[in-house]
């Protein structure tokens, strides 16, 4: 992502220090919005392994925008015998999942594919990961401890809400929407002290 881009996302010019750090600060960001998402967004094409459910037609993978190749237990399955899903739509501009004609009878697949969002990734995710990257700074320069501050008359208490649970308060639906995680702990928008706690640990890797 661009400065430029971050900058228009974030809504004001990179710091100093984010400026000289930005391919650092965006690494950082990007691996914690994949722990968020439960799927790894690098735009590679090596082949990934999934396992079947004996007596289905569908197989989740990570989120792909082509699929090159599937094989069954080394076999090249004919790609009539197979379509490509995003959550329940044929179609959309990514996918997450195979649907077969006929029931899966064998254990594993091997895909191979465009993995990621192809070209580019959705723009209410591209805001989502550059408040990710604000969050790098701020949280290495607020100071916790602080609850309120006063001039003269004027007093400042801050809420006790975490930065993280604000984050996750105002993109919780996006992240939603995209996340393969496929567990019970999936997000419901704006409940930041029990869904939302999970996925708030991945924050920690950016202090």
């Amino acid at each position: 992502m661009k400065q430029a881009t971050l900058e228009a996302l974030l809504g004001r010019p990179l710091t100093t220090i984010e400026a000289a750090n930005r391919e650092k600060y965006l690494k950082i960001a990007t691996e914690s919005l994949e722990e968020l998402l439960c799927t790894n967004l690098c735009g590679s094409s090596d082949p990934r392994y999934y396992e079947t459910r004996d007596g289905y037609r569908t197989v989740f993978t990570d989120i792909f925008s082509s699929i090159d190749e599937i094989k069954a237990d080394d076999v090249v399955i004919d790609p009539s015998k197979y379509d490509v899903y995003q959550n329940d739509r044929r179609n959309g501009k990514w996918f997450n999942s195979i649907v077969f004609k006929e029931r899966m009878s064998c254990k594993e697949l091997e895909v191979s594919g465009a993995w990621g969002f192809g070209n580019s990734m959705p723009s209410d995710l591209q805001s989502v990961l550059a408040h990710l990257f604000g969050q790098i700074s701020r949280k290495n320069t607020v100071r916790r401890d602080i609850k309120s501050k006063k001039n003269e008359d004027f007093t400042i208490t801050y809420s006790d809400l975490t930065s993280d649970d604000i984050f996750l308060a105002d993109y919780g639906s996006t992240i939603n929407k995209y996340s393969q995680c496929h567990t019970n702990m999936l997000i419901d928008h704006g409940d930041t002290k029990t869904r939302l706690q999970y996925h708030a640990n991945v924050f920690y890797k950016v202090q």
